[in-house]
């Protein structure tokens, strides 16, 4: 093939280079040089110039520059064709003006030669250098143009097509096979980077633009087919608006490409890695598409990638830990740094939010050697241990060097021990002496107070004065006379501040951070000394060349002696610490959660982190407890030694009780320190702290004890008298506790009475709650006076409790019913419930909050009423109720006592009590208005109309069709929304097949429990629990097993309860449906996997009950024994499922209107073995060890309580509760089971 010169000469090349490249794939080997000269030979005359060029110029081109100067030559062609074009008309009009001019002779004269020149010179100056864009020349003549020309090996030549300057998305690769190098527009995906030198800085494209090239890295690509490939030496150019793959570059490293039908196919050592598809006459890769969530190691944290050259002043500032700008320009002027480029230095955020403080400094007098004064200090306890436990940490800070040594500790008494190391330590290495040491004067440091309230010397006073060093003490209240040590304290706990803001690790690293920082505080100058404290000390330069910044993320290799030939190398971790005692570093490593020291590592430091939340609050301050002032008998004050006199104080805290000491880290010192018994010391009684105290229970763990609170707080409530006055709604809630106060006088609840002598009331407190729709519209609000109930005293202000709540179960049963016998459905609510219950003990109140009689403010209230918070009220509620509605002809449901029956002729109504919520189903419209009429006689109700929204569950119906939905689509919104995932990616199943669940994936020790406190789980399996007990029987599998591991979860299993929340915003939209059937019958489905629990080894039973084509039961549960067979497994399992079955038989008999209530209860199988030792009394060896309990399975069989029948597994709707499936077939049963969007429901 020939180039005819009438097409795109890069088109032309790329052609041919597609046809070498479907050679090279026939295993036909041709090299570059024979390309090249095919390409050169293939050129037509009026490249002849470019071809004597190529002879002179080089020996030999490569195809990248031969492709470069072949566009170049062409442009340079089409631009001379051009100004050709251009000459020609302009001689064309010259010659008419060059006709022979008449003299006023009548001759004709030819034009002068001076006038020709003038005409040219005006010619050249409309000329324009299509390069150096300066009139008077051409491109081809323009000096400019030869210059660039000459410098073509150091300013790279880039070629491209002009469709890839079309706006397409940046997370896109094309395969280009003119470019002569990648091209990314953006930064994103890159795992290393440089800055570009020169002759990199500019590219050249075709036209001869240029543009400009901001970093040179590696990016790693996610194919389709899950191979990765790396592309290196990738030039960044934001400019661009495709990101481009060189085909050229790819043959560089082995990679082939084969184009064909609109495909291109990449190749590496003959397998195919990846593939493409032409899209706009280029071929675009198919890659993953990229989660923005994803980082380095897997966690919760965003990595920006951001541009920083090893000479940034912002990049030694966060190596340096946060230090001021002005210490590192004097580290530049003492050559301890190279030149740093200090105009990137900006306002560090981090600093702003870990140092902003208010004190200032005065000037002291200062020592002219070492160790002749040590300030020290200990400063402690913290809310957050480190990761061993410890929670103080004591400072030893030279005051002529201000070399400072820090040990963490776990009390304060352990500061003797840690000193005599100390000073053992700096004596023989400086041969020197300590002179004087100068501290508070805390116990630890001067001794305890006695009896008579004197401050005697103890244990670390008594060696001062043993080893002759003078204690210089601080006056009481002066802590600035200690200023040395208090100052180094507040700077280290900035910097701590700064560190852990600026990275993503848990704040129980602290310990790291702080040992960190004394490392770097020692090698870098501050105002206090000439020179850095690491020079004084030890009289040489210090060297901060192999500083990093504390946090970021590592690739480290650690030592591993076992290592195999195909393990990874590295190992990806994070930077904590430089090693104490050897050359090298520490690592933390997330996935183990443990720490290892190595000198092979890459740091990876050009990132910025962004934590968990824009602004990431460090709490790490010293907690302080108020300790009374007590003055003795002799007149004298007493100070306890754990009161810490620092400006800093943000707040005021109980004392946490502290573990004894284990673990102790020095920065300096390699030695064990033993723990020394404290002096006795005084026992000091403490003032109740003014610190809000966090409850005995976790925020984590919520306890559903009001199942219909189900809104999740949408809005803070009040929660007392106070917070009403001053709520924006003041009025509204005052008025309803009026309207309470009146319901309380309306049913003589108390009378006021002088309070008997011994004995104590009980109290009160007025609660508030905004009701809402499912909508999450404001209904009403609610002002409830309670008793508080926990004060009581069993026996004596009560004997029994008993709450009348109506299982589940019988709610949806009912709604089975209502669906299939079209039943009008109405909701009431009792007001005031409990106050219609009488009490028989004698109990006491104090006056209700704000409602206290003016006359009479010393009585007390005598109950005569059940009151909201009372133990007995709820049950003193049911007795009264049960009282009058049995009056009206209604019986209980002796399985169910909350539901109650009505038959009048062939008509029925049925009644369900939830503690004041009713429910009333009924086939006679007149039959339900009578007894709405009765119950509104008898007690103040509120009549709700139609049932729509009962205990947090929407309630959708279609008559017509016969169809009931029960739907929870509210309040799955607020849990996503309160766990941050309302805009989560929808998941396919809550659970993959093949999750596996297990101890191993706890936490192992303190510090992973640590760090697991900070998602929280426990609430939100629970928030999962209530929508699957409720109506979504398709979680209940991985609902308990995620239940299985709350009091001590891991990161796994955090990461598979958000699984079920990307589930649930998939089908948040579903619903338990119920409707119309020919023919009524409970049949239920028994399954079980067999030793699906890695820890024990014990199998998971389920059970599921359908009616009306949906569940109305279900059940997933761990068995209690290890079952050695599948046969055993099952049988237990059918167990369970009879035992509930006999239940629901009992319970739907009691109904007397369910079809087929007489016949066996059917409970399906799939377990051949199963089924026949359920109906046979043979034993056999492998059964025989079966506990006598669960024989009572073929009692049922044989008395024909239950029906055991086979099936296959592809129709057991029970196996989703035992297992994860495949998408497909778990979408199947879930369907069965009737949870499917009410529009995909048909008659």
């Amino acid at each position: 093939m020939r180039y005819k010169g009438k097409e795109n000469i890069r088109e032309y090349i790329m052609e041919m280079s597609n046809l070498v490249t479907r050679v090279k794939a026939l295993k036909l080997e041709l090299s570059e040089d024979i390309l090249v000269h095919l390409v050169l030979i293939s050129l037509p005359t009026q490249f002849s110039p470019f071809k004597i060029s190529y002879n002179t110029q080089k020996e030999k081109w490569t195809l990248n520059e031969l492709i470069a100067q072949c566009v170049q030559e062409e442009e340079r062609l089409k631009q001379e064709k051009i100004e050709s074009a251009h000459l020609a008309s302009t001689s064309q009009g010259f010659g008419t003006n060059k006709k022979r001019k008449r003299d006023n002779k009548g001759k004709q004269t030819a034009v002068s030669g001076t006038s020709k020149q003038k005409e040219q010179k005006k010619q050249d100056k409309e000329i324009t250098c299509f390069f150096y864009k300066k009139a008077g020349h051409m491109k081809k003549t323009c000096t400019k143009y030869a210059a660039w020309r000459e410098k073509k090996g150091t300013l790279l030549n880039f070629v491209c097509s002009e469709i890839n300057l079309a706006v397409v998305p940046t997370d896109t690769w094309w395969i280009d096979t003119g470019a002569t190098t990648h091209i990314s527009v953006t930064m994103q995906g890159c795992l290393r980077s440089r800055m570009p030198i020169d002759g990199e800085r500019y590219i050249y494209v075709g036209n001869g633009n240029k543009a400009a090239v901001k970093a040179i890295g590696l990016f790693r690509l996610q194919l389709d087919s899950g191979c990765t490939l790396d592309l290196e030496e990738t030039f960044v150019v934001p400019s661009f608006r495709r990101n481009l793959i060189s085909v050229s570059c790819l043959d560089k490293f082995g990679y082939c490409c084969s184009f064909g039908n609109g495909m291109v196919s990449l190749y590496l050592n003959s397998n195919i890695i990846g593939i493409g598809s032409l899209t706009d006459k280029l071929y675009k890769l198919n890659i993953k598409a990229t989660n923005g969530n994803e980082t380095l190691h897997s966690s919760n944290y965003g990595i920006k990638r951001k541009l920083m050259n090893e000479n940034s002043s912002m990049l030694w500032h966060k190596r340096l830990g946060h230090i001021s700008n002005q210490q590192i320009q004097r580290l530049v002027l003492e050559g301890i740094l190279d030149p740093l480029d200090f105009s990137d230095f900006q306002v560090c955020i981090e600093c702003i939010k870990g140092k902003q403080t208010n004190m200032r400094k005065k000037n002291a007098n200062r020592c002219s050697d070492v160790l002749e004064l040590i300030h020290t200090d200990i400063c402690g306890p913290f809310p957050t241990p480190s990761w061993n436990g410890q929670q103080y940490f004591i400072t030893f800070i030279d005051d002529y060097s201000r070399y400072d040594y820090l040990y963490l500790i776990n009390e304060k008494s352990q500061s003797l021990d840690v000193f005599k190391n100390f000073k053992a330590e700096v004596e023989n290495q400086l041969s020197k002496k300590i002179k004087a040491v100068r501290s508070d004067r805390g116990g630890e440091y001067y001794g305890r107070y006695d009896g008579s309230g004197e401050q005697r010397p103890g244990p670390f006073a008594k060696y001062l004065m043993e080893c002759g060093i003078v204690p210089q003490y601080t006056m009481p209240g002066t802590p600035s006379q200690n200023g040395v040590a208090e100052r180094r304290n507040r700077t280290l706990k900035d910097m701590v501040r700064s560190m852990i803001s600026h990275s993503t690790l848990p704040e129980s690293l602290w310990g790291e951070a702080i040992k960190t920082a004394v490392y770097i505080l020692n090698r870098v100058p501050s105002k206090a000394v000439a020179k850095t404290p690491y020079e004084l000390w030890t009289s040489k330069k210090p060297s901060i060349r192999h500083l990093h910044v504390w946090g970021c993320p590592a690739e480290a290799r650690p030592y591993k002696p076992n290592e195999k030939k195909l393990d990874s190398r590295t190992v990806s971790c994070y930077f904590v610490g430089y090693s104490e005692r050897s050359r090298g570093f520490k690592f933390y490593d997330p996935s183990t959660r443990s720490f290892f020291e190595t000198g092979n590592a890459k740091f990876i430091e050009d990132v910025e982190l962004s934590g968990r939340e824009p602004l990431r609050k460090v709490v790490f301050e010293e907690e302080f407890v108020n300790i009374p002032i007590i003055a003795t008998g002799h007149g004298h004050i007493m100070f306890n030694d754990t009161i810490q006199n620092v400006q800093s104080i943000t707040g005021i805290q109980d004392t946490p009780e502290i573990p004894p000491a284990q673990v102790m880290e020095p920065i300096q010192v390699h030695q064990e320190v033993t723990q020394q018994p404290q002096e006795p010391q005084v026992q000091v009684p403490l003032r109740r702290s003014t610190r809000e105290r966090r409850s005995t229970i976790s925020d984590d763990y919520v306890v559903y004890f009001q199942e219909h609170e189900f809104d999740m707080g949408l809005e803070d409530d009040p929660i007392s008298v106070s917070q009403v006055k001053q709520s924006s709604n003041s009025e509204k809630w005052i008025e309803v506790m009026k309207d309470e106060m009146k319901s309380m006088k309306d049913n003589g609840v108390w009378d006021l009475v002088e309070l008997p002598k011994g004995v104590k009331p009980i109290g009160c407190k007025w609660i508030f709650k905004t009701k809402r729709d499912s909508k999450g519209n404001i209904v009403r609000y609610k002002a409830r006076l309670v008793a508080k109930g926990f004060t009581q005293k069993e026996g004596i202000d009560y004997k029994e409790t008993f709450s009348p709540v109506s299982s589940k179960d019988s709610f949806r049963i009912i709604m089975a019913l209502v669906a299939h016998y079209d039943l009008e459905l109405h909701q009431m609510d009792v007001k005031t419930a409990f106050l219609n219950g009488n009490i028989d003990e004698t109990i006491y109140m104090v006056q209700p909050e704000n409602f206290e009689s003016k006359d009479s403010k010393q009585l007390v209230c005598r109950l005569k009423r059940s009151i909201y918070g009372l133990k007995q009220a709820s049950r003193q509620w049911y007795r009264k109720f049960d009282q009058v509605i049995t009056s009206f002809g209604f019986k209980e449901n002796t399985v169910d006592q909350c539901i109650y029956l009505k038959f009048s002729g062939s008509k029925f109504i049925i009644l369900v009590l939830y503690v004041d919520d009713i429910l009333l189903a009924s086939s006679d419209v007149g039959l339900l208005h009578e007894t709405k009429r009765f119950l509104s006689s008898k007690f103040d109700m509120k009549d709700l109309g139609n049932a729509s929204f009962v205990l947090g569950i929407q309630i959708h119906r279609d008559r017509s069709r016969g169809i009931l939905g029960l739907s929870q689509k509210a309040y799955i919104d607020k849990v996503l929304s309160r766990f941050g995932k309302s805009n989560c990616a929808p998941g396919d199943t809550p659970v993959a097949k093949g999750d596996k669940f297990s101890l191993h994936q706890c936490p192992k020790n303190e510090l992973e429990k640590k760090d697991m406190e900070r998602f929280p789980y426990a609430s939100a399996v629970g928030s999962l629990m209530y929508a699957q007990v409720c109506t979504r029987p398709d979680i209940g599998y991985i609902v308990g097993m995620l239940g299985r591991y709350l009091s001590n979860p891991g990161m796994d299993h955090w990461k598979k309860a958000k699984r079920v929340m990307r589930y649930l915003q998939r089908t948040k939209d579903y619903m338990l449906t119920y409707r119309r059937s020919s023919h009524l019958e409970i049949v239920g489905y028994s399954d079980s996997d067999f030793a699906g629990c890695l820890d024990s080894r014990r199998s998971t039973s389920s059970y599921i009950f359908m009616l009306a084509g949906g569940a109305v039961s279900w059940k997933s549960v761990k068995q209690t024994l290890v079952a050695s067979s599948t046969m055993e497994a099952e049988f237990i399992a059918c167990y369970e499922a009879s035992n509930h079955g006999i239940w629901l038989r009992n319970f739907v008999t009691q109904l007397r209107i369910v079809d087929g209530v007489e016949k066996p209860l059917r409970i399906n199988y799939d377990n051949k073995a199963a089924e026949l030792y359920s109906k046979n009394n043979r034993s056999s060896s492998k059964s025989k060890h079966i506990d006598i309990k669960f024989l009572v399975v073929k009692e049922r069989v044989q008395s024909l309580q239950v029906s055991i029948e086979h099936i296959s597994t592809n129709s057991m709707i029970a196996d989703p509760l035992t297992k994860g499936l495949p998408p497909k077939v778990y979408h199947e049963h879930v369907t069965h089971m009737g949870v499917v969007h009410i529009d995909d429901v048909s008659e």
